[in-house]
Parts: C-alpha cells; structure tokens; sequence
C-alpha cells in the first residue's frame, strides 16, 4: 500500500506542477497563427483580468445550467455536489434530463462537423495526400510506396503509417478509391464518439452528476476537435480508439467483465496502429497496471498488462505480414526514431523543435537510406545540441521554454493552419472563420476555453490531492504527462497536442463543477453574514 500511496503522491504532484504551469502561463500568453498560415507560431500577451473575467462567466453559465437541470421535481432548489436525492423519482428525472442534454449535444457536434465539412471543402495535402496516394494505389495492386524505386517513397520512409494507410484503403474499398470526402464524414462520427465516451469517462471519474453536465457542456464547446474532421490523417481515428479504451479499461477495473477488457485491447491496439504516439496511452495502462499488482499483491494485474501489450505486438505483427505477403515486399524498417530526436533539439523555421526537414535530409539525403548511418548522424547532432546547450544554460532554457509553449498554449492546437487548403471557393462564412473577423472571435474564444480547462484540470488535482483514490483514476494524467514528456524530446508540432486537451475534458469538468458549488457555498455563507 505504501508504494500506492507514493504513487497517488507522485502524480498529484507532477499533475500540479504541470497544469500549474499551464494555467499561469494560458493566463498572461497565448501563441497563435497568422492568416497566411506559413505554420510558424507566434506569442502575444493576454489581459489576464479579462480572461478570469471570461472563464467566470463561463463557469457561471454552467453553473445555472446544471441547477436546471439537477433540480429535484416539486422543490426546485438545484442539489449540492454529493447530496443525497430526495427521492427515487428525482434520481431519475435528473438522469433523464442528464441523456437530453447528452442526446442535444450529440447531435448538434454530428450537425456542426458535417456541415463543417461541406462548407470547408478541404483537400488532403502533404503527409496527408502521400497516405491517400499509398492507399489508392494498393486498392490497384500498385505497392511500389513501400519500395525504395518509386518517385514519393513515402511509406518506404514512414513504414510505422501503415496501419493508417489500411484504414484509408478500407475506406476506399467502402466508399470508392479516392474518396477522401468519406473519410471526413467518419471524422464526424469519430468526434461524436469522442463526446460520448468523454461522458461516459466522466461518469467513471466521479458519482456528481454536476460534472456529468458539465463534461457534457465542455464538450459542445471543444472546437478544435470539430475543425480537425476535415484533416485526413490519424488525429480524429486514433483520438476516438483511445478514448473508447480509455473508458473499457476504467470499466474493466471497476466491473471485471472479460468483454470490457478485450474492447480495451482491440481499441488501444487500433490506436497505436493508425497513430504511434498513442504508444503514450499503453504505457500509461501497463504503468497503472503494474504498479496496482505490485502494491496490491494481485497478479491478475499483470496479467492484464500483459494481454494489452501482447495484443499490440500481434495486431502489429498481422497488419506487417498482411501487407508483406499481399505485396510481396519486405517492409523498410524505415527512418530512425532517433532522428526526430535530433530533430527536436534544433531550432526549425517556425519554433524550436519544429519540423525542418532533417528527416529527409538525413535519411534520404545525406545516408542515402542507410538506417545505421543515419542513426550515427543523429547522435552527433544530438551531441552538438547537448554541448550548446551546456555552454549557453539561458538559450537552453528559452529554447525548452519555447518549445513547450508553442505546443501547448496555442489555443487552435493548429485547427486553421493544418487545414487552410481547399479545393474550391469557399462560401463568405466559412472564409471568414479561416482569414476574418469569425477567425478572430473564434481563436479568441478557444484562448479562453482553454484557460478554463487548464483551471479546472488544476483544480481537480487540488480538491482530490489529500483523497484516497484508486490508481486508474490518473490514467488519463499519466498519458498527458507523458506525452507532455515525449514532445519535449520528439518533433514540436501544434497538432500533436490535441488528443491531450481532449482528454483535460473529464478531469476539468469534475474540478470546475466542485468549485463552482464551493463558490456558492462561500457566496450564500457572506451574504448569511452580511444580513
């Protein structure tokens, strides 16, 4: 039990440090993008009173709205956090009004993204069109992307894109090779999922059913979520697979139903396999895993551990021979993973650690594809960063500092910028919400929004940091944490920071929803007093 109780310590403390930083940093700061979307960050100042001001408001409105919706029949006042229902009857009128509500915000993110995708008229580009390529050219029979002689090379790079080049070419034998647009529409179902199992994560998290309104609330607000249903890449897939895990797992430890447990495997095996930084997710679960077996003496936990990690090397394992015995090529193993290292320890054209072109210089380029050489290379300019690093403390600290905040204070999480490119004429709403005045209003609203997430994640941590919990309560921490860990090593990129915020969702809903009733509870105690 000790080595439970060190751990609940250790992640509090390191949550608290984290979002301590987040939060006073999202208050004075914010990075954002110019309209000419050349993808190079910029930080301007915040009026921190009016972004308080904001995020009060915004409490407040949820805070009235919980009240009508929690409000017991025949009395009306709206219940305190943890008080005991009156009745049975008002149990479950509040349960009726919670799905309404749900039911509402479901259909309006299907609606909004939809809609979103027509009018954006978004084209794949970049990685994105390299991966529709691959797809449309093994729905052919053409695999010539995973060898060395054709023009892109992509997949013959990149082989760990694999598992979403399958999903794209699944797609296409769907809906018709080339067929992008589908892709975009199965966004929109994966951001609904996305709402959903954020609730039903919530519900786990906590029994105050103010929170489940307030997740609920939270969510129908998370545009950056919406807008990524027009990128054609593993962001939205990936996201919904691991909050689907995320909550199989929290499920599988409360109720141990087999089903729930090899819903969790599948879905975080898929995760991995269309984006490997959902990596960060399995380790967090075999992290949790372990350490409960050991605390707890239980093996099964283990054993759980085990299954996950041994479903991930089978499914990755079936998709390589899959594709090796079908094309009759040996896969590359690709560039080195050491080298976006590298690449995130040099300065790039917009941010420290951002994307410079080093990958291709290295490995293309410079060792003509030699994964050994290309390796050493990375080492020694690892080493060269190390040593300037040394010499000059105060560029090593700005340039960290920088890195961290270009990633994750900017509110858009790079929404407009990984999007801009269309293929028609958009109409005048549209256009405006990428270069016009509902551009300005709507960046300057996600700032806020973001302010208030990384406050009630704060929160959460503080109002939870003396209570006994159970580990897998941080299973979401731990993966924000940790991804917070490997982006300061790996390649800087806005967009990768995404699936983090989406799952600050839970956390902050359970803080906000406490400290709204603590607000009122101090407000009716002065106004006693001042009476």
């Amino acid at each position: 039990m000790k080595l439970l109780k060190l751990a609940d310590r250790t992640i509090s403390i390191l949550g608290l440090l984290l979002f301590g930083a987040l939060t006073g940093y999202s208050l004075f700061f914010t990075v954002y993008f110019s309209t000419q979307y050349e993808e190079i960050p910029y930080e301007k100042g915040d009026l921190v009173f009016a972004v308080l001001a904001v995020c009060g408001l915004g409490l407040f409105c949820m805070y009235r709205i919980s009240c009508w919706i929690l409000k017991e029949p025949w009395r009306g006042p709206a219940l305190e956090a943890g008080e005991e229902l009156a009745s049975t009857d008002g149990g479950r009128l509040q349960e009726r009004r919670i799905r309404v509500l749900l039911g509402v915000v479901l259909v309006y993110t299907l609606c909004f993204c939809v809609l979103w995708v027509i009018g954006a008229g978004c084209i794949p580009v970049g990685d994105q069109a390299s991966v529709c390529l691959a797809a449309e050219g093994f729905r052919t029979g053409d695999f010539s992307m995973l060898t060395q002689d054709s023009y892109e090379k992509y997949l013959f790079i990149h082989p760990h894109q694999l598992g979403l080049t399958a999903l794209i070419e699944l797609i296409f034998a769907i809906f018709g090779n080339g067929n992008f647009k589908a892709f975009e529409f199965l966004n929109c179902l994966g951001a609904v999922v996305c709402v959903y199992a954020g609730y039903r994560i919530t519900r786990l998290l906590t029994e105050d059913k103010r929170a489940w309104v307030y997740a609920i609330l939270l969510s129908a607000c998370c545009f950056p979520l919406f807008f990524y249903v027009t990128f054609v890449y593993g962001e939205i897939p990936a996201l919904t697979y691991s909050l689907l895990a995320v909550w199989f797992f929290l499920e599988y430890q409360k109720g141990r139903r087999p089903w729930q447990l090899v819903l969790c495997c599948i879905a975080c095996s898929l995760a991995c396999l269309v984006r490997n930084n959902s990596m960060i997710l399995l380790i967090a679960f075999v992290c949790i895993l372990v350490v409960n077996g050991i605390g707890k003496r239980q093996w099964r936990y283990l054993g759980t551990a085990a299954l996950l990690i041994v479903s991930l090397v089978v499914s990755r394992w079936g998709l390589k021979s899959f594709y090796e015995g079908r094309s009759g090529v040996k896969l590359n193993d690709g560039a080195p993973m050491i080298l976006y290292v590298a690449m995130g320890m040099q300065k790039g054209e917009g941010a420290p650690g951002w994307s410079n072109g080093y990958i291709l210089h290295a490995y293309w380029g410079a060792s003509e594809f030699d994964g050994e050489l290309a390796s050493a290379m990375a080492v020694n300019d690892i080493r060269a960063s190390l040593s300037g690093f040394r010499s000059d403390p105060v560029y090593a600290a700005e340039f960290y500092r920088e890195k961290f905040t270009s990633q994750w204070n900017d509110p858009t999480y790079e929404c407009f910028a990984m999007t801009h490119i269309n293929g028609w004429a958009r109409c005048g709403v549209v256009n405006s919400m990428y270069v016009g005045k509902l551009h300005a209003l709507m960046t300057w609203f996600m700032n806020q929004y973001q302010s208030l997430i990384f406050m009630g994640v704060f929160l959460w941590l503080i109002f939870h940091f003396w209570k006994k919990k159970e580990l897998e309560q941080y299973v979401l921490l731990i993966t924000i944490f940790g991804g917070c860990l490997f982006h300061m090593l790996w390649e800087a990129k806005g967009r990768y920071i995404l699936p983090y915020f989406v799952m600050m969702l839970p956390m902050a809903a359970v803080g906000l929803a406490q400290m709204s009733v603590r607000l009122r509870s101090f407000w009716m105690g002065w106004m006693r007093k001042k009476a």
